[in-house]
């Protein structure tokens, strides 16, 4: 069989950087490392990628396949081959880079949590350092950051998982406790000054760097690398640290997904009891700095668990479940419901009072987020009235 044009007759294999994994749901994708992209892929061009040798020629690799095929699956397969090449994701289709870079050694990490039928050559995720829809974008500030945890990753890399976590979670939960005994305990009196309230707000930057680094420090025990950490605005106005884990769809345990969203408030429960701590050995101002940041870390809790924002709880809730997507999909099926589209293939097939479920889930997050926003107008006026006065005055 010959091909059909004169761009797929080199050997078909794929490009440096290009690896074929397995993603959740058991979607197979094509990761390129070097634009950070996924390409979804059907399991029938799955099995024609993976037979991509490097040795055979496309017509020896269709002649060779375990089942006939007619013209029209060869021409099938020629297209995808050709689109695949389009995409740059072939050797021979390498994309010119804008400037020439000096080759870097990149250690590769196996995770023990994760299923990959190819390992990428070269792990150097790239992608734009702005990012998000409009009402939260995003900017990368560190994209180097794995390499600033990689030393913690190495030193628990030597511990069981399982025992891990449990010890994670039973010194969070205390921590948490703590806290709150503390602030039962402890609270009362004037009204903590300035100085201890901005005291406490510059340590609180710090814990919540924590928190993301453990997010980060979690994705790296479990083989999956993180693109940078960047700080999101939501509504242009609330600041939000966050660190890049859009490849661990690579994590293949539901356990490790569940840690891996609940990292930061494990971290968090820590550092509350070692506050807590503070508080019940300390006098003075170190003992309200200590409160205060004792609410701020139940304050977070209370936030992360929230079940109607992008919360590492719904995180945590999905991963534990399998489901996907649980808040993107309710909104998709509150946009198809107010504009009277049809629903996508996938939710349309779903039984009634499952779209239903979503509808209500996606109108309350739709709703809060209102809310959300009408308070950070208030909050924007009120603090622009205050400036204005104090200047006019």
């Amino acid at each position: 069989m010959s091909p059909t044009s004169s761009e797929t007759s080199p050997i078909p294999r794929l490009r440096r950087g290009v690896s074929l994994i397995v993603g959740m749901d058991d979607q197979p994708m094509l990761f390129d490392s070097d634009s950070g992209k996924y390409h979804r892929l059907g399991a029938a061009a799955a099995f024609i990628v993976n037979q991509f040798d490097g040795v055979r020629s496309l017509p020896t690799i269709i002649e060779q396949l375990p089942q006939d095929i007619d013209e029209a699956g060869a021409r099938r397969i020629t297209s995808l081959v050709g689109n695949l090449r389009d995409k740059s994701l072939l050797a021979g289709s390498e994309p010119t880079p804008a400037a020439p870079v000096a080759p870097t050694r990149v250690r590769r990490s196996h995770g023990r949590h994760t299923a990959q039928p190819r390992q990428p050559r070269h792990l150097k995720v790239e992608q734009p350092r702005r990012s998000g829809g409009w009402w939260l974008p995003r900017i990368i500030i560190a994209r180097k950051y794995h390499l600033v945890v990689a030393p913690i990753v190495s030193l628990l890399q030597h511990l069981p998982a399982r025992a891990l976590g449990w010890v994670f979670l039973a010194l969070a939960a205390c921590g948490y406790t703590a806290g709150v005994m503390a602030l039962t305990s402890l609270a009362g009196g004037p009204r903590p000054s300035a100085t201890v309230v901005v005291t406490a707000v510059a340590i609180q930057l710090v814990s919540i760097l924590a928190h993301e680094s453990w997010h980060a420090i979690v994705a790296g025990y479990l083989g999956t690398p993180i693109r940078g950490l960047g700080v999101a605005l939501m509504f242009w106005v609330i600041p939000i640290a966050y660190v890049d884990r859009t490849d661990s769809y690579r994590v293949r345990s539901r356990l490790g997904l569940t840690m891996l969203a609940l990292a930061g408030i494990f971290s968090d429960g820590v550092v509350c009891g070692l506050e807590a701590a503070v508080a019940w050995a300390s006098a003075g101002m170190v003992r309200q700095v200590a409160l205060t940041l004792c609410a701020f870390q139940l304050t977070m809790l209370v936030t992360n668990l929230n079940p109607l924002t992008q919360s590492d709880g719904v995180a945590a809730a999905e991963a534990a479940t399998g489901s996907v997507n649980l808040r993107g999909r309710s909104m998709l099926v509150l946009r198809c419901v107010v504009t009277r589209r049809p629903l996508p293939p996938a939710l349309a097939g779903m039984r009634l009072a499952v779209r239903w479920g979503y509808f209500v889930y996606g109108l309350l997050c739709a709703l809060l987020g209102l809310l959300a926003f009408a308070m950070s107008v208030v909050w924007i006026g009120y603090w622009i009235y205050i400036l204005v006065k104090g200047f006019l005055l």
